[in-house]
C-alpha cells in the first residue's frame, strides 16, 4: 500500500495561487480569489502568509524547488550521453517556462519588484550551477575546447534567454528581425544549444 502525503496549508494555498496568477495574471487576482479557489476562510490564509505578496514568493520558491529537483534528476542520469542531457535539461526549461506567459513576467515585474528580482536571481543562479556542469562534462569530452570557452558558452546562453524575454530589449532591433526568433522558450533554448555545442 502507498501512503500519500496530505499537502500541508501552505502547499494547498501555494498551488491554488499559483494556478490563478498563471491563469488570470497576478495583478488581477486578490486574496478574495484565492479564498473562494481553496473554500477557505481569509483568517486561515492570513495566519499563514501576510499578503499576496507573500504568497507569490511562496510560489516561486516551490517553483523553482520543483523545477531544481526535476533538472537534478537529469543531470545525475549516467545513462544519459552529454548531449541528451543537455538536450532533456533544456526541454526541462522550456517545459517549465512555456505555462508562465510573457504578460504574467511582465506583471510581476511592473508590480513586484523584490519577487522580480527573486526570480530573476533563482533563474540566473540554479541555471548557472546546472550549466556549469554540463559545461565541465563538455571539457572532459573533448567538445568545449577551454576554460574561456566553457565560461563564454554559459554566459551566451544566460545571456540571450534572459535578453530575449526582455520586450523593451527584443523592441530596439527591426520586426523582420525579431519575427525569425522563436516566440517559445524550448524552440529557443534549442537553436542556442545547436549554436554552442554544434
Amino acid at each position: 500500500m502507498v501512503l500519500t502525503t496530505k499537502p500541508s496549508t501552505d502547499e494547498r494555498i501555494v498551488t491554488a495561487a499559483m494556478s490563478l496568477f498563471l491563469r488570470y495574471s497576478y495583478s488581477r487576482v486578490t486574496v478574495d480569489d484565492i479564498v473562494r479557489e481553496l473554500a477557505m476562510s481569509k483568517k486561515t490564509i492570513y495566519n499563514h502568509f501576510p499578503n499576496k505578496s507573500a504568497i507569490l514568493l511562496a510560489c516561486i520558491d516551490s517553483f523553482v524547488r520543483t523545477f531544481r529537483q526535476q533538472a537534478e534528476a537529469i543531470l545525475g542520469n549516467t545513462e544519459l550521453s552529454l548531449r541528451e542531457k543537455l538536450s532533456q535539461y533544456l526541454r526541462h526549461i522550456g517545459l517549465s517556462f512555456t505555462r508562465v506567459s510573457p504578460e504574467f513576467m511582465q506583471d510581476i515585474r511592473r508590480s513586484e519588484p523584490q519577487a522580480w528580482e527573486r526570480l530573476c536571481t533563482y533563474r540566473r543562479d540554479v541555471v548557472l550551477r546546472h550549466l556549469s556542469t554540463l559545461m565541465d562534462e563538455g571539457v572532459a569530452a573533448g567538445y568545449i575546447r577551454d576554460e574561456a570557452s566553457r565560461h563564454l558558452a554559459i554566459l551566451a546562453y544566460i545571456g540571450a534567454m534572459e535578453q530575449l524575454d526582455d520586450p523593451d530589449f527584443v523592441a530596439q532591433f527591426p520586426a523582420a528581425f525579431v519575427q525569425s526568433v522563436p516566440a517559445q522558450i524550448q524552440e529557443r533554448a534549442d537553436q542556442l544549444i545547436k549554436l554552442l555545442l554544434y
